[in-house]
């Protein structure tokens, strides 16, 4: 089949772009001819007006970091993504997808009611996310996140006219059953977030691109939120081990990411992927919480990790008993289990596609 792949692949973050090239991949290992639907609105363009518009100005540094990175993400997504050229407006998004077999929205947070209803600009909604233009081959919603457990009352009445779009649905996280039922749907399933569909070996093989060279042992910390508090509550841990943050090594490629996690002794994140990444490279670890238990968006964590190392997830006031983990050994094989596991249920959620038969194309225009 041909397939089209419409996601958060233009983010400036590296599980975004991971996740799209990790879908592609797989696909690709399964016999299907793959591209990346490149659309992003232009009020997501970095330039004058986006600058001044959100206020960039107030943070310049950290601005200056993000157009580090995403010139090197831009490298990657060059290198490894098959993208079209780039669509401005969902409005085109029928003419670009004629000749799809099948066109798969996510994974990530492509659902989330903030681009719903301002991901054209502000006020100018967009469910492109959900699909919902014409197209008369088979629309699949694959691991899908909604970046809330509860979809807002604004947003639901559009939400739930447009979830009709996918002829099957699968949904990253356990909350996420739960928001699709509230939109009117039964049939969402759990499914992995698409790096955890390839082998460990696929990113043993993207860091080794990496020329960043290390010398001495270090705890890699990673955080995306709330990183000036995290510094301050791991001040005084690991005294004697060298701590080395983000980017401040002025490394900024998705390649040198996965080698900073490889060649880590321990890492401490609150990043989903990165999670994800330890998990693939056995690589132990700890990530910290901004709410306590199983709940907000702490949910994609505990779903990820199957219940078998909860333990390490840990609240932010309890940071510091993450130095009690440092010598706690993980049994890679049971890890390993289980994302055989979660890949066998994806293949079999891929390979009904091919099942799937729509009568007569469901002509929608967009909401």
């Amino acid at each position: 089949m041909k397939i089209g792949i419409l996601t958060f692949h233009w983010a400036t973050n590296y599980g975004a772009v991971l996740q799209t090239y990790a879908l592609q991949t797989f696909l690709e290992s399964k016999g299907h001819e793959v591209v990346i639907i490149n659309y992003k609105p232009r009020n997501y363009d970095n330039n004058f007006w986006t600058y001044i518009r959100n206020r960039k100005f107030l943070k310049h540094s950290l601005y200056k970091n993000e157009l580090k990175k995403e010139a090197a993400l831009s490298e990657f997504r060059r290198l490894h993504l098959h993208l079209t050229d780039r669509i401005t407006k969902s409005a085109n998004l029928s003419a670009v997808c004629k000749g799809f077999d099948c066109i798969i929205s996510g994974s990530d947070q492509v659902l989330n009611p903030s681009f719903l209803l301002n991901g054209e600009g502000r006020n100018v909604s967009s469910s492109a996310y959900f699909l919902d233009f014409y197209f008369s081959g088979t629309k699949i919603g694959y691991a899908v996140s909604f970046g809330c457990t509860e979809y807002p009352k604004e947003a639901l009445p559009v939400a739930t006219k447009a979830i009709k779009n996918f002829n099957k649905i699968g949904v990253r996280e356990s909350s996420g059953t739960d928001i699709v039922k509230s939109m009117g749907r039964e049939d969402a399933v759990v499914m992995p977030d698409p790096t955890l569909l390839l082998a460990g070996k696929v990113y043993e093989e993207l860091a080794s691109e990496s020329q960043l060279q290390t010398s001495i042992d270090y705890v890699y910390c990673f955080f995306i939120r709330n990183i000036a508090d995290r510094k301050k509550r791991l001040s005084s841990f690991g005294t004697s081990i060298h701590q080395l943050w983000n980017n401040e090594d002025a490394s900024y490629g998705l390649n040198d990411w996965l080698k900073k996690i490889q060649n880590a002794s321990f890492v401490i994140t609150d990043s989903f992927h990165c999670v994800v990444m330890c998990l693939q490279l056995h690589i132990p670890f700890a990530v910290v919480t901004e709410l306590e238990g199983n709940v907000g968006m702490n949910d994609r964590l505990y779903t990820v990790l199957g219940g078998a190392l909860n333990n390490h997830i840990v609240y932010k006031e309890q940071i510091q008993s993450i130095e009690s983990m440092l010598n706690n050994k993980i049994d890679w094989r049971l890890v390993d289990e289980f994302i055989l596991q979660q890949r066998d249920k994806a293949l079999n959620f891929i390979e009904m596609l091919s099942l799937i038969h729509i009568s007569e194309p469901t002509r929608l225009g967009m909401i």
